[in-house]
């Protein structure tokens, strides 16, 4: 029988491995996040098969939701995927390990489309930094984003209280790249909002901001998290130019 728990105590199992669940502790730790997550478990006492839900996600103007599964066992699977077939009318993303493929075809069919994402982590040991473009960089906040980019999602503006994103900037004061934190926990960090216009890529600007908002972090002694499709070679590239190393890789589902 599935359980859904009504307090944090997942969080002790996240904590098991903070490069793979950064994104659901975040969810879990920070309190105006928490009230949008839903935890789902087969066995309240071992807490090994979970599903963690997420709606709305930041993604998709926030219609959508954002899923992780644990389950291997196919009887939990299906369990999980009544929970999310009750909310099938979301735009839905769910990461699970690559052992249950088939149990999600099987019992998520409306999830049609699929791909994998390499996770990877850095620390103090492997981490190089990177700052040929520093000069160019600056910190985004409330007060310079709007002017940056008016089209910023509130979503995106409330993370600049608690997490350091930058942008590079070009002669003309444009906005041309972004990098910085996603997700911030007591001990892990994750790199988000990684983009470059394409006329300014392969000059080694994402790699400049993803250093910036990583060394602070890494200083702390916090482990970084670096999640990349891999068919996205520049991508990768960024996380192991700066000493990310292959973690875990997670098949992707979504509709």
């Amino acid at each position: 029988m599935i359980t859904e728990l009504k307090d944090k105590t997942i969080l002790t199992r996240l904590y098991e491995d903070p490069v793979l669940y950064v994104e659901e502790i975040s969810l879990v730790e920070e309190d105006y996040l928490w009230h949008n997550v839903k935890v789902y478990v087969d066995d309240p006492c071992s807490l090994g098969e979970f599903l963690i839900v997420h709606s709305p996600s930041f993604y998709w103007g926030g219609k959508s939701l954002s899923a992780y599964m644990t389950a291997k066992n196919p009887s939990t699977v299906l369990k999980f995927a009544s929970v999310l077939k009750a909310k099938r009318g979301f735009q839905t993303h769910l990461q699970t390990s690559v052992e249950v493929e088939s149990y999600v075809h099987r019992f998520m069919e409306w999830l049609v489309k699929a791909y994998t994402v390499r996770y990877f982590r850095v620390d103090s040991a492997t981490f190089k930094p990177h700052c040929q473009h520093r000069k160019n960089a600056v910190r985004l906040t409330h007060e310079n984003i709007r002017h940056l980019q008016p089209s910023a999602s509130i979503h995106f503006i409330k993370r600049l209280e608690t997490a350091p994103v930058y942008g590079c900037m070009n002669e003309k004061r444009e906005l041309i790249a972004t990098s910085g934190v996603g997700f911030l926990t007591k001990k892990s960090f994750s790199i988000s909002y990684t983009e470059t216009k394409p006329e300014y890529r392969g000059q080694g600007i994402a790699k400049c901001l993803t250093s910036l908002v990583s060394a602070p972090l890494i200083k702390r002694g916090l482990v970084g998290v670096y999640a990349a499709d891999i068919t996205n070679p520049p991508s990768l590239g960024v996380a192991e130019g700066l000493g990310f190393q292959p973690h875990r890789d997670l098949r992707c589902f979504y509709n």
